[in-house]
């Protein structure tokens, strides 16, 4: 009776681990990679409702050079670094700027991109320049979360800053005259003052603390650091990133020429 029971517990135990090694892939977890999906072609949704855009395919040829399934996971862009702190998501590619404030929490990759900033301005506003900016009469519209709100807060403290959600608020705040300006990247700018031409948009001197766009990983992360330094190094050789510019750019890099501007990515 015993010689049985402790048989019977010897499968129980066998099973037990074997059922544990067909859910847990240790050598090779799936790499859960958080962004926003609000930014087309970067981030976005194709018209089947699955994540599409120029950082879901880094993502997933990351994955390819790391071995590891990828999963995007949404995410807010003002909660994608506490989501990377409490370990909901493993990195952040998600058209993130580098810079010092951010590098206080989290650490970066090498910039796959460089990083200017814009302003979208109404026409009847008091700004005309960056100069002009940090002013008790202007108000600036930021979009929580985002580089041009850090930019506003270090530089513009005399400013009005007035913070929403959503981008789409944002534009409206200036379109509609109720703010002056909103600080954002060129890409989506250029997109918004096309559709509001009581708008027009100035050239941000480059920010300061800043070096383009990074993938964001928790602290303490160095290897994987350098496997990802590694992947962009090698993608930007081997012809990944020229391949994902045909397929998801070359109209945006035709409304960059318009302006006078080199095309960040």
């Amino acid at each position: 009776m015993k010689k049985l029971l402790l048989i019977t517990l010897l499968l129980v135990v066998a099973l037990v681990g074997c059922g544990s090694n067909d859910n847990d892939d240790s050598d090779n977890p799936v790499l859960r990679v958080g962004m926003e999906l609000k930014y087309p072609p970067f981030e976005t949704i194709d018209t089947d409702g699955n994540p599409d855009g120029v950082s879901v395919k880094i993502a997933e040829a990351l994955g390819d050079y790391l071995g590891r399934e990828v999963e995007i996971v949404p995410t807010a862009y003002k909660s994608l670094i506490p989501a990377l702190e409490s370990g909901k998501i493993d990195i952040i590619i998600s058209s993130m700027t580098i810079n010092a404030e951010r590098q206080k929490v989290v650490d970066f990759s090498d910039p796959y991109t460089t990083s200017d900033l814009v302003m979208l301005v109404h026409k009847d506003s008091i700004v005309k320049s960056p100069a002009d900016l940090n002013n008790p009469d202007v108000t600036i519209a930021s979009k929580a979360g985002t580089i041009g709100a850090l930019w506003a807060a270090a530089n513009a403290p005399l400013a009005k800053i007035k913070t929403v959600e959503e981008e789409a608020s944002a534009v409206l705040e200036v379109a509609q005259g109720k703010s002056d300006v909103f600080i954002y990247d060129p890409l989506a700018i250029i997109n918004h003052q096309q559709n509001h031409p009581e708008t027009t948009v100035a050239i941000l001197e480059p920010l300061p603390n800043t070096s383009g766009w990074g993938i964001a990983l928790a602290k303490g992360q160095d290897e994987l650091r350098e496997q990802i330094n590694a992947f962009l190094k090698q993608a930007a050789e081997d012809g990944t990133f020229q391949e994902i510019r045909d397929n998801y750019l070359q109209d945006k890099i035709k409304e960059f020429e318009k302006y006078g501007l080199d095309f960040f990515f």
